[in-house]
C-alpha cells in the first residue's frame, strides 16, 4: 500500500510540473489524479475545485452537456482522440488518452486540456483576412496572374474572364503565349527574355492579346520574377490591365492633333499652357514644348490684353459657358497675326481642377479683307455723300435759272395777248406751253433727285402718327382724276373694316400718289387702274393694279434701280426715280413691297404694313 501511495505521490509531483491542465480518471470517471493547473482550470469552469475520489462530471456537465458524456464513452471504449469545445467565451482543446491493462481493458483515462482561445481567434482572423483578400483579388479590375517557370498560368483572378472572355478553368495550365496576338509573340519573347535570364527583376510593356471572340485587346503588362532562396526561377507574377480604350483614344487624339489645322490648347485658369497641339508649329512657328508652361497673356498684342482678360473673367462668372474672341498673337518670328479663338471651361477629373480648352485659327487674311472692304465701303459712302451734295447743289443751282425762264415765259404770255396776228400768237402760246411743261418736268426731276439724295444720305426722318388711310387714298384719287385728260377715273375698293394706321402721312401719300400716277401713265387707252385696301387682322395691304404695258420679265431686277425705265415705255415721259423712292419709303416705314407684271397685260404692286 505504501508503495502504491509513493507511486501516486510521484505521479502527482510529475503532473504538477506540467503547465497545461491534466487529470486522471478511473473507469468509473472518478478523479484519481489532477495537477494544480487542472484544479485552477476546473474552478474557472465550474466555480469549485475538484476532489480526488469524487466523480468527474459527465451527464450533469452543464458546460459540455451535449458532448462530455459522449467523449467519456469514446475514451472508455479505447479511442484516443482530440476534441475542441467552447465555454464561457473561450475555446478549449481536450486530448483523451485511454490506459489499458494487460487484458487490454481500459482502466483509466488521462485527459490533457489546453486553452486555445488565442489560437482560435488567430485562425478566425486569418480566415477572415483570407476572405477579404479573396474578395479584393476577385473584385479588382486588373488581372492578377502567376505563371510557372515555363509560362503556364498557375493563378488568374476573375478579371481575366471579364476582359478576355475565357474561363479560369480553361486557362489555368496553358501557356500565356496561347492568348497573345500572333504578330506580337516574337515581340513578347524579346521583352521577357531579360526577365527570365534574371537580367532584370521586372518588366513593363504593352502587348496585344486576342479575346475568346477573336478581337484584339491591348494589355498593359507588369511582371516581376519569382525565385527561391537559391535564386532559381519559379515563375512570374504581376498584373494585366486592359488599355484598349486608352489606345483607341490616344490614336484618335494623335490623328486629330496631326491632321487638324486648328490650334487646340488647354490652359489652367491662370492662363498657363498645359497642352498645345502639334499644329502650333504651322500656325505660330512654335513647337508645342516651347509653349507648355508659358502664359498665354505673354503673347497677346498689348492693346488686346484687356479685352481678352475681360472675356476670360466673364467666362468664369458665367460658369462654363462658351465664348469666342478675335485678337492679335505673337508668332515666333516676331510678327503679330490675327487669331479667332473659341473656348470654354471644363472640369478636369484627372487633376480635379477647372481648365480652359480653346480652338484657334489664323484669320489675318480675313481681317485684311474686312479692313479693305470697310475702307472701300467708307470711300463709297464718302463718294455717295459727295454725289448727293453735288446733285443737291446742282439741283438748287438749276432752280434759279428755271425760275427766271418761267418768269420770262409768263411775261412773254402777257405781251402775246397784245399781239394782233392770231396765227403767230397761237404758235407762240404752243411753244410757251411746251416751255412750262418742260420746266415742270425738270423741276419734278430735281425734286425727286433731292428727295432721293436725302433718303440715301440717311437724313430723311420718319414721323409716324395715327393716319386715316382712307382719307389719304381719297385725296390722291381726286387729284389724280383731275389730271386725267382721257376721262378715266381711279377705281377704289375697300375690304375689311377701316382702321387708323401708324405711319408717316407724307411718305404714305407720296407712295400712293406715285403708284397711282404710274398706273395711269403706263396704261394709256386701257381700262382704269384699280386701288384696293385690305384691312386684315394683323396688317393692312395697299394694292395698285393697272392694265397697261407691263414690265419685261428680264428687267424685273432693275425695277428699283436709279433712273430705270422699261424698254417698252416708248415716248412715255418719266424720271426713272419714282419706284426707287417708293421702295425706300416703304422700307423706312417698316413695310414690304412686291409686284407681279406681264407685258401688255398689266402690273400689280402690293404693299404690306403692320398697324403699329
Amino acid at each position: 500500500m505504501t508503495k502504491q501511495n509513493d507511486l501516486l505521490s510521484l505521479s502527482q509531483e510529475a503532473l504538477d510540473i506540467l503547465v497545461d491542465p491534466v487529470c486522471v480518471l478511473d473507469a468509473e470517471c472518478n478523479f484519481v489524479l489532477f495537477n494544480k493547473s487542472y484544479s485552477t482550470f476546473f474552478k474557472e469552469l465550474y466555480d469549485y475545485f475538484p476532489v480526488i475520489g469524487s466523480k468527474r462530471l459527465t451527464d450533469t456537465d452543464t458546460l459540455f452537456s451535449s458532448v462530455a458524456p459522449n467523449n467519456i464513452r469514446r475514451g472508455l471504449s479505447g479511442e484516443r482522440f482530440k476534441t475542441t469545445h467552447e465555454a464561457k467565451g473561450k475555446f478549449y482543446e481536450f486530448y483523451i488518452n485511454p490506459v489499458f491493462n494487460t487484458e487490454q481493458k481500459v482502466t483509466h483515462l488521462i485527459i490533457y486540456s489546453r486553452d486555445v482561445t488565442e489560437k482560435k481567434q488567430l485562425i478566425r482572423k486569418v480566415s477572415e483576412q483570407e476572405e477579404q483578400y479573396k474578395y479584393v483579388v476577385e473584385s479588382v479590375h486588373e488581372v492578377l496572374f502567376q505563371t510557372d517557370n515555363v509560362g503556364n498560368w498557375t493563378f488568374l483572378n476573375k478579371a481575366w474572364s471579364d476582359i478576355l472572355g475565357y474561363s479560369i478553368e480553361e486557362s489555368i495550365g496553358k501557356t500565356f503565349y496561347t492568348f497573345l496576338h500572333p504578330d506580337d509573340i516574337k515581340k513578347n519573347e524579346l521583352l521577357f527574355e531579360p526577365l527570365i535570364n534574371q537580367q532584370k527583376t521586372s518588366c513593363n510593356h504593352s502587348i496585344r492579346y486576342l479575346n475568346k471572340a477573336g478581337h484584339t485587346i491591348w494589355i498593359k503588362v507588369f511582371a516581376t520574377l519569382l525565385t527561391n532562396e537559391k535564386k532559381e526561377v519559379l515563375g512570374v507574377t504581376g498584373t494585366l490591365r486592359d488599355i484598349t480604350n486608352e489606345k483607341a483614344n490616344s490614336h484618335l487624339s494623335e490623328l486629330l492633333s496631326s491632321n487638324v489645322r486648328d490650334l487646340i490648347c488647354i490652359y489652367n485658369l491662370q492662363g498657363e499652357y498645359l497642352y498645345v497641339s502639334p499644329s502650333s508649329k504651322d500656325v505660330l512657328g512654335y513647337e508645342p514644348e516651347e509653349l507648355i508652361g508659358k502664359n498665354v497673356y505673354d503673347y497677346f498684342f498689348p492693346d488686346d490684353i484687356e479685352e481678352v482678360q475681360r472675356r476670360h473673367e466673364r467666362l468664369l462668372l458665367e460658369d462654363k459657358t462658351e465664348s469666342s474672341i478675335e485678337y492679335r498673337f505673337l508668332k515666333k518670328n516676331g510678327e503679330f497675326i490675327w487669331m479667332q479663338t473659341s473656348y470654354k471651361m471644363f472640369f478636369d477629373e484627372y487633376d480635379i481642377e477647372d481648365r480652359i480648352i480653346s480652338s484657334s485659327r489664323e484669320i489675318t487674311l480675313k481681317k485684311r479683307a474686312e479692313e479693305s472692304m470697310m475702307n472701300a465701303l467708307q470711300k463709297e459712302k464718302e463718294l455717295n455723300q459727295l454725289k448727293t451734295r453735288f446733285v443737291a447743289m446742282t439741283a438748287h443751282e438749276f432752280k434759279t435759272p428755271l425760275s427766271t425762264i418761267s418768269s420770262s415765259a409768263e411775261i412773254i404770255e402777257m405781251f402775246l395777248e397784245q399781239l394782233q396776228d392770231g396765227i403767230i400768237r397761237e404758235k407762240l402760246n404752243k411753244q410757251l406751253s411746251n416751255i412750262h411743261n418742260e420746266i415742270a418736268r425738270i423741276t419734278n426731276l430735281m425734286d425727286e433727285t433731292l428727295f432721293l439724295g436725302k433718303i440715301e444720305d440717311e437724313n430723311a426722318d420718319v414721323k409716324k402718327v395715327e393716319v386715316d388711310l382712307v382719307a389719304i387714298v381719297n385725296y390722291v384719287m381726286e387729284r389724280q382724276n383731275r389730271h386725267q385728260k382721257d376721262g378715266r377715273k381711279l377705281v377704289v375698293e375697300q375690304i375689311g373694316e377701316a382702321r387708323k394706321v401708324l405711319a408717316d402721312p407724307q411718305h404714305l401719300e407720296h407712295i400712293i400718289d406715285n403708284l397711282v400716277s404710274n398706273a395711269f401713265k403706263y396704261s394709256p387707252k386701257r381700262d382704269s387702274p384699280k386701288l384696293t385696301l385690305y384691312f386684315n387682322e394683323n396688317d393692312y395691304v395697299i394694292e395698285v393694279k393697272d392694265f397697261g404695258i407691263g414690265i419685261p420679265r428680264e428687267q424685273y431686277k432693275k425695277v428699283y434701280s436709279s433712273f430705270f425705265r422699261g424698254e417698252n415705255v416708248g415716248g412715255i415721259k418719266g424720271t426713272g426715280l419714282g419706284l426707287l423712292i417708293v421702295h425706300n419709303l416703304v422700307k423706312m416705314n417698316g413695310g414690304n413691297i412686291t409686284f407681279e407684271s406681264e407685258e401688255n397685260v398689266g402690273t400689280t404692286f402690293k404693299l404690306t404694313f403692320s398697324y403699329s
